[in-house]
């Protein structure tokens, strides 16, 4: 071999080990382009009682920084419902949480009853912990079995990222902090101050002992709640004063609204008022800025996480109704308080570095009288005279005695002392309250039993899958009861509620937007059980344990950056 040709192919060899020194080894600006994709801050905010059709009645009221900005700049999922049939708060705070349904946390509704303590109790309900800042009964995450996306932030970074919740609801902030979470704080309506569960530590943190002191409420006080717009530009509502809406305590139906409550200095009537009110939101929002900058949340290493759960858009929402003045003010307000978080967060964490999550955790059915004015087949169930008539049948049809033990709808909870007592068979004696509620009771939509649902013998129908996805033994009734679409479960003469799987209750938006994040509309159908999937497949971790919802990969964009091979073979040293 000529001493060229060697030196060639020595050479050959150089230049073939320098390309896959540069393929093996990421070069900076490979390391730069990943590390800026990885998002700094998770934002969660969840809209109590987010109806999905308030996007679009609102919007050309709405200004650019708020909601606008996530449409716009975000991933907008047009087809977005729960699965299950309950669509209550505790559940789809637990499903955002987790990505699990109520067949796998056991959050089967905000409660139910529980036969050991013979008594309802609510999914937060905790006597292992006390509350923290108030007293009162101890309040969890505990009944929710397995992890949440905050735990398993926890778990990656090894406990190194922050995790806090707020919200003006106990279980608003709780199912969204988790069991491994820094803290979850929730306002009392009582006192007007936030305070926490002993779960997170015995005292509150001095920022959260100041914000009190500042008792943000009661500058509110006897001020008076005005339209943010003239009344000729609430097209997308019904007139004010509108009959059957439900006054705030103390005051009217109707603009301006004086923040009172009834009482003559600030006190819980107030406070209980204040907080169906836009001015809540705002409080809320300061107070997770507060949490920000002391926290110094997005300023660390690994990526911390915040949510923000807005309750007073249902407190509202329950006695206006959707097509109220009152709820479209509220949301352009609120619209408002999101614009200025965000300008906020840009300047403290940047929003390039924030990943954004915007949900409800359900919707609501419009007043059942305002559906009945339009010719529409709509009422209201009494949960109080739906368990006496049932208990009623049985006793023509069985014998006198105590057969119900409780009705949280859905749920009835048959009397099993009572069928034992009696000598009857549990399953017939479901069959036939099945089919007494079905034929007594006006409004009542399909029915099914526990004998139905743990022998697999559900007929068919189109809100079976719901309702198997909701039941959870143990917690779930002998019964599950769901009401015709248009008719609520409701002991009031007015207002509205929500709690069942037709599309006003149960189709919600979804919003992300962030690194990572593909900006446009999708039709393709998905649930909020695929916020927390999708969420740890951009921070690259693992799903919650339960997790059954899948990624939104069709919002995900590639990250950018050279593809690394697999695996490289050493070259063959050169022969001489």
């Amino acid at each position: 071999m000529s001493l060229v040709t060697l030196r060639l192919r020595r050479i050959f060899v150089l230049l073939f080990a320098l390309i896959i020194c540069t393929v093996v080894v990421a070069p900076k600006g490979w390391s730069q382009i990943n590390q800026s994709a990885q998002p700094r801050l998770v934002l969660f905010l969840v809209v109590d009682q987010f109806n999905y059709d308030y996007l679009s009645r609102f919007q050309d009221k709405f200004g650019a920084g708020g909601f606008r900005f996530l449409m716009d700049r975000g991933a907008n999922f047009s087809n977005c419902r729960y699965p299950q049939a309950t669509t209550v708060t505790a559940v789809g705070h637990s499903i955002i949480g987790s990505g699990a349904l109520p067949w796998s946390t056991g959050v089967i509704g905000n409660e139910w009853y529980d036969r050991r303590r013979e008594k309802e109790v609510a999914a937060v309900t905790d006597d292992s912990v006390q509350m923290v800042g108030a007293n009162g009964p101890g309040a969890s995450c505990r009944a929710l079995l397995g992890t949440t996306i905050g735990d398993e932030m926890k778990l990656a970074t090894n406990g190194r990222s922050k995790v806090i919740a707020c919200s003006l609801k106990d279980r608003g902030a709780l199912f969204l902090a988790g069991r491994l979470g820094n803290n979850a704080f929730w306002w009392d309506d009582r006192t007007g101050n936030f305070i926490s569960s002993s779960q997170f530590g015995t005292t509150l943190p001095g920022w959260v002992k100041s914000f009190n002191d500042r008792h943000y409420p009661d500058s509110y006080f006897g001020k008076p709640w005005q339209r943010l717009l003239p009344e000729n530009l609430y097209t997308a509502s019904t007139r004010d004063d509108y009959t059957y809406e439900r006054s705030l305590p103390g005051d009217g139906r109707q603009f301006p609204h004086i923040i009172t409550g009834g009482a003559s200095t600030p006190n819980e009537q107030f406070f209980a008022t204040f907080s169906m009110t836009p001015f809540a939101n705002q409080m809320l929002a300061d107070f997770a800025k507060e949490a920000i900058e002391k926290e110094m949340l997005g300023q660390h290493a690994d990526p911390d996480m915040l949510s923000i759960s807005f309750s007073s858009t249902d407190y509202l929402g329950h006695a206006y109704g959707p097509y109220s003045q009152e709820i479209q003010d509220m949301f352009l307000r609120l619209d408002q308080t999101l614009a200025s978080l965000f300008q906020y967060i840009d300047q403290k964490v940047g929003l390039d570095k924030t990943l954004i999550v915007m949900t409800g955790d359900h919707g609501v059915m419009p007043i059942p009288e305002f559906l009945k004015e339009r010719g529409l087949d709509a009422g209201r169930i009494d949960p109080k005279a739906f368990k006496t008539l049932l208990d009623g049948a049985l006793d023509q049809k069985l014998v006198a005695d105590d057969w119900i033990s409780s009705f949280t709808p859905p749920n009835v909870y048959l009397n099993l002392n009572t069928i034992d007592k009696q000598k009857y068979r549990q399953p017939d004696v479901e069959q036939l309250a099945a089919k007494l509620a079905r034929s007594a009771i006006t409004g009542i939509g399909e029915v099914y039993t526990a004998a139905q649902l743990f022998g697999n013998t559900t007929p068919s129908g189109p809100r079976v899958e719901g309702v198997k996805k909701n039941y959870y033994w143990g917690r779930s009734g002998e019964l599950v009861v769901i009401p015709k679409s248009g008719f609520i479960y409701s002991g009031e003469s007015n207002g509205t509620s929500h709690g069942s799987p037709y599309s006003y209750d149960a189709q919600v938006p979804l919003m992300i937007s962030g690194p990572t994040i593909r900006a446009g509309r999708y039709g393709e159908t998905c649930s909020p059980a695929d916020i927390a999937p999708t969420v740890a497949a951009v921070l690259n971790i693992s799903a919650p344990s339960q997790s059954e919802g899948r990624v939104l990969s069709e919002a995900m964009a590639q990250l950018q950056g050279p593809t690394r091979p697999l695996s490289l073979q050493p070259e063959a040293p050169a022969r001489h």
